[in-house]
C-alpha cells in the first residue's frame, strides 16, 4: 500500500507543481484557474483569468457553467486589476470577460457592462499602445453593439470594425485567436471571401500551445459553416 501511495504522489507531483501558465499551455484549464486565482504572481493571476474565459468559451456543458466561469474569470481579473492597476493585460482580461458575460444579462446590465467593456479597453491601450488583442477587443465592441442596433447610444459604428481587426493583424500576424475573431467578424459583415482567407490563414498558422489550438477548432467550424 506504502510503495502505491508513493508512485501515486510521484505521478501527480508534476501537476500539483505545475504554474497556472504551464497548466493554461497544456490546456489544462480548470487546474489552471485554481492554480492562479490566488497567486500573488500577476501572470499566474492573468493565466487564470484567461483559463476560466476559454473553460466558458469551449469546455462548458450549457449556459448555467459558462456563467459560472465567466464569473471566475472576471473575479480572478478585478484581483489583477486591484493588485495592479498599472498592468495592461490586467484590465484587457476584465474586458475580455465582461465582453463574453454581456451575452448572457439583461438590457440594463449590457448598458453597464457595455461601458466598462470600453473603459477597460481604452485604459489597456493607454498603458500598452500596442496590445493587439485589446485592438481585437475593441473592433469586436463596435461590432456586437452595432449589429444589436445600439451602435448609436454608445458611438460603437461597424466601420471601425475591419480598420481596428487591421491593426491587431499588423500588431499580431501570427496570433491565431486574432484571425478566427477577424475571420468571424467578416462573415458578420457580410464578407464571406474575406473571411474564408482569413480563417485559413488562422488554420495555417503553427499552433503554439491547447489554447491556440482551441482556436484553430473554432476557426475551422466557422470556416466549415461557409461551406463551398
Amino acid at each position: 500500500m506504502r510503495a502505491w501511495i508513493a508512485a501515486l504522489t510521484l505521478l501527480l507531483a508534476p501537476t500539483l507543481a505545475a504554474s497556472a501558465t504551464e497548466l493554461l499551455a497544456a490546456g489544462e484549464l480548470p487546474a489552471a484557474w485554481e492554480a492562479g486565482r490566488e497567486s500573488d504572481a500577476l501572470e499566474e493571476v492573468l493565466a487564470a483569468a484567461e483559463a476560466a474565459n476559454l473553460t466558458a468559451q469551449y469546455a462548458s456543458a450549457d449556459e448555467r457553467e459558462q456563467r459560472l466561469w465567466l464569473d471566475r474569470a472576471e473575479e480572478a481579473a478585478r484581483r489583477a486589476v486591484r493588485r495592479w492597476p498599472d498592468a495592461a493585460e490586467a484590465h484587457y482580461q476584465l474586458a475580455h470577460a465582461q465582453a463574453e458575460k454581456i451575452r448572457f444579462v439583461g438590457v440594463l446590465a449590457k448598458i453597464g457592462l457595455a461601458s466598462s467593456i470600453k473603459e477597460n479597453l481604452d485604459r489597456t491601450l493607454a498603458l500598452e499602445r500596442d496590445h493587439a488583442r485589446a485592438h481585437m477587443g475593441l473592433a469586436l465592441w463596435h461590432l456586437q453593439l452595432a449589429k444589436r442596433g445600439l451602435g448609436w447610444f454608445y458611438g460603437a459604428s461597424l466601420d471601425a470594425v475591419v480598420p481596428l481587426f487591421e491593426q491587431a493583424v499588423a500588431l499580431a500576424p501570427e496570433n491565431i485567436e486574432i484571425r478566427k475573431n477577424y475571420g468571424f467578424a467578416l462573415i458578420e459583415l457580410g464578407r464571406p471571401e474575406e473571411a474564408r482567407r482569413e480563417l485559413e490563414r488562422a488554420l495555417a498558422l503553427p499552433a503554439r500551445n491547447e489554447p491556440d489550438r482551441l482556436h484553430q477548432a473554432r476557426a475551422r467550424a466557422l470556416l466549415d459553416g461557409l461551406g463551398r
